[in-house]
């Protein structure tokens, strides 16, 4: 019933989308914008989701750490490379994450550990792209929201803030997470569970913030690249604040895969600044299709080690990959 509902988003997203483009630019214009298309700003494109891949995997390895798991660089990024190839098939982060997990949690034998780190992952995630919006919305977003913008940035730094302070003192905010809805409880209990489990230091949490803003922020620029790709030339800081808004749709389980809700939330947004419907559905579709490339390298890594232990039978984890403390 769910997948039927969210199929039902999608299609109907796709079909408005679709109708607004003809009737607003035609088919013709389609065309000249492919012809067009800079690849240079493609391959920029590109290159910006593997910087979001290194730094997300640099501060999973700095997470592990902190729940007492060594593991090698390499071992982590193919894991996280097969994650992305995995996740294209399943809601929002479901696949990237449960892959993740299931691979350290098997290969170091402490699955509650390495579970603890991705829970600590998505506390140290949202306060990134917490920091990222604060920094972002009065820029680009006063253009788009006016001054209710002001009072977006300040929310959102509160919230960035209640964050930090949840990461550093979990046990301050044990009341706060009891006074919640059940299931919200549930969840909230168990993500302060992991933050007392991963003993993270002062210095550690700066670092993995730091990193999780310059993964969104990678992430957040890809939709800049593809903007200039397709000859869209408005500010930069639109495009960001745009790209932003995309990324943390995309994360909502309203649609199959975000497909409808990116393109949707482009149109609506860069039509404030006199774009056209068809400029803005290339700029989010050729910011998903930039992306698949991480996620096809995955896939034929998978391929590969697949093709190996059925040849040999499974190769065990080297020492040097993983140790637990």
């Amino acid at each position: 019933m769910l997948f039927a509902l969210k199929a039902a988003v999608s299609l109907g997203l796709l079909g408005w989308l679709g109708a607004r483009m003809l009737e607003r630019d035609g088919v013709e214009a389609l065309g000249d914008r492919l012809g067009g298309l800079d690849p240079l700003w493609l391959l920029g494109a590109i290159a910006l989701h593997f910087v979001a891949v290194f730094a997300g995997v640099t501060r999973w390895r700095l997470l592990l750490r902190a729940a007492r798991l060594e593991m090698g660089f390499g071992f982590l990024l193919r894991s996280f490379l097969v994650g992305r190839f995995v996740g294209a098939f399943t809601p929002s982060t479901t696949g990237l994450d449960g892959w993740r997990l299931f691979e350290v949690g098997r290969a170091s034998g402490a699955m509650g550990r390495s579970a603890a780190a991705i829970a600590v992952e998505k506390l140290v995630g949202l306060v990134g792209m917490a920091l990222v919006c604060t920094a972002l919305v009065p820029l680009g977003g006063m253009r788009l929201m006016g001054e209710d913008a002001l009072w977006l940035a300040a929310l959102l730094g509160g919230g960035a803030a209640l964050g930090l302070w949840a990461m550093r003192a979990p046990r301050w905010v044990d009341g706060l997470a009891r006074a919640l809805p059940g299931p919200l409880a549930k969840k909230a209990g168990a993500a302060l569970d992991a933050l007392r489990e991963s003993r993270l230091s002062g210095g550690q949490l700066v670092r993995a913030v730091l990193l999780g803003v310059g993964s969104h922020l990678a992430l957040s620029a890809v939709f800049f690249a593809t903007a200039r790709a397709v000859g869209v030339s408005i500010d930069a800081s639109i495009l960001l604040v745009v790209g932003n808004a995309i990324v943390i749709a995309v994360l909502l389980p309203l649609s199959i895969g975000g497909v409808g809700v990116r393109e949707g939330v482009a149109v609506v947004l860069l039509a404030t600044a006199g774009v056209s419907s068809t400029d803005a559905v290339l700029v989010a579709l050729l910011g998903y299709l930039t992306g698949q490339v991480p996620a096809l390298l995955g896939g034929g890594l998978m391929a590969i080690s697949r093709g190996a232990a059925s040849a040999t039978g499974p190769a065990p984890v080297s020492p040097a990959e993983t140790s637990v403390a």
